[in-house]
């Protein structure tokens, strides 16, 4: 599969790469990156802020809050997390909710010995707790399918960030969420860090194909949408309502 290549951690930047590759770049093609940020939490597309993420505790640790164009809950992100994301042409051969696009990493994760499954939302689990979340947004005839890989993620700051007051992390207990998530780290002996297991899965999904580089000027674009939408706090705090979108 060919691939572009985003080593910025900003999150707003990498929401508007999402955004700019879905878009505008090489339209014919499939293609995927892998990426990471610095500490945030990422709401989705239709959900309150104040009513899924801990903002004073957010605040307190200097953790970035950021939204996504896709759908569904908040997800905690640090740089023990792995994200990948993948842009295709949507085809006849498509599934409609992406989830043969997840199946291309489940696929991965099997070939490096993880017991990998994939669940009915297309979440990513192992021995029944959830490592990767996944979210998809379609853009005319293209469609954006985006998830976490959970590698060695703080789980303690995970919990705090994420519980508040009506939550779903906060009806069901820290202590029941901590039980359902967990970190690919243990079923990767074969990988010493996060980075030699971005190295391996970035091979894997190559495939031996190539790079579709993008230029200063695309890249200058990125920023420029980051400035003008995603690092607004009209964007991140204001833009919409609470759907009742399930966190984690």
């Amino acid at each position: 599969m060919k691939f572009v290549r985003n080593t910025s951690t900003d999150p707003c930047y990498n929401m508007s790469f999402d955004e700019y590759c879905l878009e505008q770049v090489s339209p014919g093609d499939t293609f995927f990156c892998l990426w990471r940020d610095r500490p945030s939490v990422i709401i989705g597309l239709n959900q309150n802020a104040a009513a899924e993420v801990n903002l004073s505790y957010l605040r307190s640790k200097g953790i970035v809050l950021a939204r996504r164009a896709t759908g569904g809950g908040a997800v905690y992100h640090d740089l023990q997390n792995l994200n990948y994301s993948i842009f295709r042409p949507l085809s006849s051969s498509s599934s409609e909710n992406g989830a043969d696009a997840v199946k291309v990493i489940v696929d991965a994760l099997r070939k490096f010995g993880v017991p990998a499954e994939q669940g009915g939302r297309n979440d990513i689990y192992v021995d029944g707790h959830k490592v990767s979340g996944f979210a998809r947004r379609v853009f005319k005839d293209r469609e954006l399918v985006h998830g976490t890989l959970m590698f060695d993620v703080d789980i303690e700051t995970l919990t705090h960030a994420l519980d508040v007051d009506g939550s779903k992390l906060h009806r069901k207990g820290v202590a029941s969420v901590r039980s359902r998530v967990t970190n690919l780290k243990d079923y990767l002996p074969q990988f010493s860090s996060l980075d030699a297991f971005q190295d391996a899965l970035q091979e894997y999904l190559q495939a031996g194909d190539t790079e579709i580089p993008l230029s200063d000027e695309q890249k200058n674009a990125v920023q420029a949408l980051s400035d003008s939408k995603y690092s607004t706090s009209y964007w991140i705090l204001n833009r919409v309502q609470d759907d009742g979108s399930d966190a984690l």
